[in-house]
């Protein structure tokens, strides 16, 4: 991965971050969360969300509430992606016989658009359910346990492109609860160990693919109001 690119992206995620800080936003609320769930990977092993392969995962987060429609979401996320050809009844599966457990974290910054007008109001009237979209960019780090120890690929600071969406439900002015679906596109086809090298013959994959990982889960939070003096 080019260092200047990964640089680049690191940029515009620290922009992001930093947009609401220049917002006149008159009646801006601050919401700060938790989640557990679950995440998984999808590339040469499998090419497809496998349910089984889903492990525990977790986020912390920090979500900036501009208006009923929009917000800006920060967030953290720590779990845990494997997959095992011997899962998988196919020639070339039987052939590689590859696979791996990687720990990851990552931090993603998203626009978040609620479709009923999401009501962030002081008393408990108003929307309290709405589904929404979202999407970002985000930075990935990872740390495999791979079948080929010979393996050596750069794991810090990959960027990615998440998006998503779920539903948010609130039972008063300050408590969420949250359930969301995020696929998260990267720009490595290395998070399974599994390359494109002349020096092992072994090494069946498709280059022109990335690796995605997906993360689900529910998460409740509490908004803070910011009170203004006149």
């Amino acid at each position: 991965m080019n260092l200047n690119y990964v640089q680049k992206i690191g940029r515009v995620i620290l922009s992001i971050f930093f947009i609401y800080t220049t917002l006149e936003v008159s009646a801006q609320k601050n919401e700060f969360g938790w989640g557990i769930g679950a995440s998984a990977y999808s590339g040469e092993i499998v090419g497809y969300i496998d349910p089984l392969n889903f492990r525990p995962a977790g986020q912390l987060f920090y979500r900036a509430n501009f208006s009923e429609v929009s917000c800006l979401k920060v967030a953290t996320s720590l779990g845990i992606l494997t997959a095992s050809d011997s899962r998988y009844n196919n020639a070339m599966a039987d052939y590689r016989k590859a696979s791996f457990s990687t720990l990851y974290n990552d931090v993603t910054v998203m626009f978040e658009y609620n479709f009923l007008n999401y009501a962030y109001t002081e008393k408990s009237n108003g929307n309290h359910f709405s589904p929404y979209i979202s999407a970002g960019l985000g930075i990935l780090n990872y740390k495999s346990t791979i079948s080929d120890s010979d393996y050596k690929v750069n794991t810090l600071c990959q960027p990615t492109i998440p998006f998503g969406g779920g539903f948010k439900y609130r039972t008063n002015a300050h408590l969420n609860f949250n359930f969301q679906f995020t696929l998260n596109k990267t720009f490595t086809d290395a998070i399974d160990g599994i390359y494109d090298s002349s020096s092992n013959s072994k090494s069946i994959t498709n280059s022109h693919n990335s690796d995605w990982y997906y993360y689900t889960g529910i998460s409740v939070s509490y908004v803070f109001w910011n009170v203004y003096c006149p």
